[in-house]
């Protein structure tokens, strides 16, 4: 009798039991349908906070200045140093850096913005114009910064938040006046921030201003901040790391290094906690697979003792123990698989409800779906060996003879 024919015979076998087959299968459907729904799950939210965080940003790379250690490790860094001056001819020059495709300097401050009776804290960015290609910042309404803007221009943009915080109740914002810490400024465009909501500092929305601008407003170095962003994700630390010792080089600081932090580093850590976490709960979910196996090796040591006629008679007929040994393995296998495959599609709708219950995509990993079906044919093996080995063992005589 070859494999088919075994096969064939399990699933006679598992089809004449149903219920009492189905409810064996059920810990391998809940242990497999588990595993997978806690991967899915996990990978749903851990792509949602990374499109959030990174979506935008995910090639961007601050370069940040700190102290250059003593050489001979024994003083101590100064906890204060100044800031070094960076002008736009170094950022220019960045731009020749291998790997550099776009180079971004800002500065900040905060200013409360008063239009009509309302009022609010408002978190003001320093730009330039080629923020907006380098970061897409999509335009709303109005227009961006241009060259042609100075710092004589009194001129600001607001984000969609600002814009439904104080602009509510007009038709249009552009054009509008609004009263920055006591100065007048002309509202030119709304931009749809890259930052989520839920991310923000200033609940009432960001604004962006021409960086001369804002240096003037809060007496800040105009080029405060540094970002640059990368060609190709896949070499951004190397690219990172060369623009900061460029950087380093041009400001020209003894006591100043630039190093460089890219978003990379916390995807990567993101990737980690989720990755342990998912790991760690799918382990427990996994426990029940174990269950299920137990229970498979129970009932096929039940199947052996009611069939052991039948062993018997196939003994009797030349059969030989390994024909036996087989057939009943691939019983105990093919009880496990299919248990594994309703686990897959028990897993497969669930995940599809929590779509779309919830705000993040549940993701169905295919290498975790290939892992918990061969799992659990795995554990009938393991678990059928046992009953598989004492029907192999059965004396034909006896078991002709056993009622």
């Amino acid at each position: 009798m070859g494999l088919w024919e075994s096969f064939k015979i399990a699933l006679i076998s598992i089809w004449n039991h149903k219920i009492r087959s189905l409810l064996t299968m059920l810990g391998i459907i809940i242990g497999v349908g588990a595993v997978i729904i806690i991967v899915a799950i996990g990978e749903g939210a851990k792509e949602k906070i990374k499109d959030e965080l990174f979506s935008t940003d995910k090639n961007a790379i601050e370069l940040y200045s700190e102290p250059i250690p003593p050489e001979d490790g024994e003083e101590e860094m100064d906890s204060y140093w100044e800031e070094p001056i960076i002008t736009d001819q170094m950022l220019e020059e960045l731009k020749s850096v291998q790997g550099v495709k776009s180079v971004v300097g800002t500065n900040q401050g905060w200013g409360t913005m008063m239009y009509g009776e309302k009022e609010g804290e408002m978190e003001i960015t320093g730009v330039d114009d080629n923020y907006f290609s380098a970061l897409h910042i999509q335009i709303v309404e109005g227009r961006a910064f241009s060259k042609r803007d100075s710092d004589t221009n009194r001129i600001a943009m607001i984000d969609t938040v600002a814009r439904e915080t104080f602009f509510k109740e007009s038709e249009k914002a552009i054009g509008e006046i609004v009263d920055i810490n006591g100065s007048p400024y002309k509202i030119v465009g709304v931009y749809e921030s890259p930052i989520p909501e839920q991310y923000r500092w200033a609940e009432n929305g960001e604004m962006l201003m021409p960086r001369t601008l804002v240096s003037l407003m809060f007496g800040s170095p105009e080029v405060a901040n540094v970002s640059i962003l990368a060609e190709d994700a896949d070499t951004i630390s190397e690219t990172g790391m060369m623009a900061a010792d460029k950087l380093t080089e041009l400001v020209g600081s003894e006591d100043v290094m630039y190093t460089a932090s890219s978003m990379a580093e916390f995807e990567e850590e993101l990737d980690t906690y989720y990755g342990t976490m998912t790991l760690f709960i799918g382990g427990i979910a996994a426990i029940s697979l174990l269950v299920g196996g137990i229970g498979v090796m129970n009932i096929m040591l039940v199947s052996v003792t009611e069939r052991t006629s039948e062993i018997g008679l196939r003994k009797a007929i030349g059969a030989s123990r390994g024909r036996i040994l087989l057939q009943f393995l691939i019983e105990a296998v093919t009880l496990t698989s299919l248990g594994g495959l309703l686990g897959l599609g028990f897993a497969a709708t669930v995940s599809f409800i929590i779509s779309q219950a919830t705000e993040f995509h549940a993701v169905i990993s295919i290498p975790v779906v290939i892992i918990g079906i061969a799992f659990s044919a795995f554990i009938g093996i393991v678990f059928g060996i046992i009953p598989a080995n004492k029907a192999s063992k059965l004396n034909p005589i006896e078991a002709l003879r056993y009622e």
